[in-house]
């Protein structure tokens, strides 16, 4: 019971910061969930719910608009970051649909820890998007990322020439993207190499080279093998996008 109230609350912070995020103002007739447009919770939770979260200092209220106190800011942050974590999880590395995605990462979310959220994100290779577009937020680990760290799955335009690794997932705020990239047989779990980086990017797949701008690069996401660069050989053109 008390795991379901605290659930409650995180929704109605969760779904304050989204309006925030789209500049909504929210009062309580308005208040709906951040991943569907059913209301949030019924009169009684809704209720209950919003009162703990006004005795915690999570929520204001004036008149009938809500808001977020600073303090409820911060928490519905690191709500937002561990779903939309969880939907690049789900949606990308276990490849399973939107639909499925948005429903798993909606119980996910409020069982990860700051921990674990951080060890999704450097798996994942710190993105900066959900599958919808949407941003996700910063977390320590990213700053970490930018100074010092050395990820283990990274934007395949950050390969150097020879380094070989394998397609995690892909990226891009599109479906129209991923199923483009998609169709160059760039797909998770298959092997590439790079084999130069200037004038165009050139991957190897197998028996076929693809020169590939960096746009494209970026949203191709690769986890590193544990052998150094091998000496890029001669190639022809397989293809261009």
């Amino acid at each position: 019971m008390e795991k379901a109230f605290e659930k409650n609350i995180e929704e109605i912070l969760e779904a304050l910061w989204t309006d925030e995020e789209q500049q909504r103002e929210t009062d309580m007739g308005s208040l709906r969930s951040p991943h569907q447009t059913l209301p949030l919770l019924d009169a009684g939770e809704m209720k209950e719910a919003l009162k703990m979260a006004r005795e915690r200092g999570l929520v204001e209220v004036a008149g009938r608009v809500l808001s977020l106190t600073g303090t409820g800011r911060e928490r519905a942050l690191d709500l937002v970051r561990r779903h939309r974590l969880a939907e690049r999880l789900f949606y990308d590395v276990l490849d399973v649909g939107h639909d499925e995605s948005e429903s798993s990462a909606c119980q996910l979310e409020h069982l990860l820890s700051p921990e674990a959220a951080n060890s999704v994100c450097i798996l994942l290779g710190h993105p900066t998007t959900c599958p919808h577009g949407n941003p996700i937020p910063r977390g320590s680990c990213c700053q970490q990322h930018l100074s010092d760290a050395r990820p283990l799955v990274i934007p395949a335009s950050e390969l150097r020439p020879g380094e070989t690794a394998t397609v995690a997932y892909i990226g891009g705020r599109s479906k129209e993207r991923i199923d483009r990239i998609s169709s160059l047989g760039i797909t998770p779990g298959i092997a590439v190499r790079l084999l130069q980086r200037h004038p165009s990017f050139v991957l190897r797949l197998g028996e076929t080279q693809l020169a590939l701008d960096k746009e494209i690069m970026q949203d191709i996401y690769v986890r590193r093998s544990s052998a150094g660069p091998e000496k890029p050989k001669k190639w022809r053109w397989g293809g261009t996008v």
